[in-house]
């Protein structure tokens, strides 16, 4: 352990071993629920943004947006991002300068943080594929829109035809889903009946339900 911290404090490593201080003491402050982990966020909308959370929303499009997007900045925390690579940045760093450069040579640590960073960039990056489906299972909202054509429903008006509107009830993982429908042909149906979405009028923006056995 002495050893470590002994490569730590080299003047080679020193500046990535503050960032790692940094690191730690953020992840010790949202443990301990001073901070979040969306803290310094950023969103890709419309225009530029930044709430009491220093969220920050980036206009669309620019070289600057497409680095951001090449590592998953807005699909996972910056900080998490971050984290990852003053881990590598410190680990590599520790690491090259100690088989390297034991002699602390600021000539030798130059390059070798040049490299450093360089191969840490590609570290978060393959990182970031596992990391981004990760944190998008918890982003799943339970009432987002799904396809409704050829889904069952249940009529919850007191009758539905062709000539009468009427509404249907279709489950979901959030609050129940509501929409207005109508009758194919002939066929009418009364509360309660359970009914398949059959196609949806792109005018109106009325489904056309028939019987489940269709």
């Amino acid at each position: 352990m002495g050893e470590v911290l002994t490569e730590a404090l080299m003047p080679a490593n020193l500046v990535f071993t503050v960032m790692l201080g940094i690191v730690i003491i953020y992840w010790i402050m949202v443990i301990l629920g001073a901070l979040d982990t969306d803290f310094l966020d950023i969103d890709f909308d419309s225009d530029v943004d930044v709430d009491t959370d220093a969220d920050v929303d980036m206009d669309g499009g620019g070289p600057l947006q497409g680095l951001l997007e090449f590592f998953y900045v807005g699909e996972i925390p910056v900080m998490v991002i971050f984290s990852v690579l003053v881990l590598s940045l410190w680990t590599i760093s520790v690491l090259s300068n100690h088989y390297f450069n034991p002699l602390g040579s600021m000539l030798i640590a130059l390059p070798l943080a040049a490299g450093n960073i360089f191969v840490s960039c590609i570290v978060v990056k393959i990182l970031g594929v596992p990391l981004s489906k990760f944190f998008k299972s918890f982003d799943t909202d339970p009432n987002a829109s799904r396809p409704v054509i050829g889904r069952i429903c249940k009529i919850v008006t007191t009758d539905v035809s062709a000539d009468r509107l009427g509404q249907g009830e279709m489950s979901s993982k959030g609050a129940p889903i509501l929409i207005n429908v109508k009758a194919e042909g002939d066929h009418v149906f009364h509360k309660g009946d359970e009914v398949i979405v059959l196609s949806k009028d792109p005018e109106t923006g009325v489904f056309l339900v028939g019987p489940v056995d269709l």
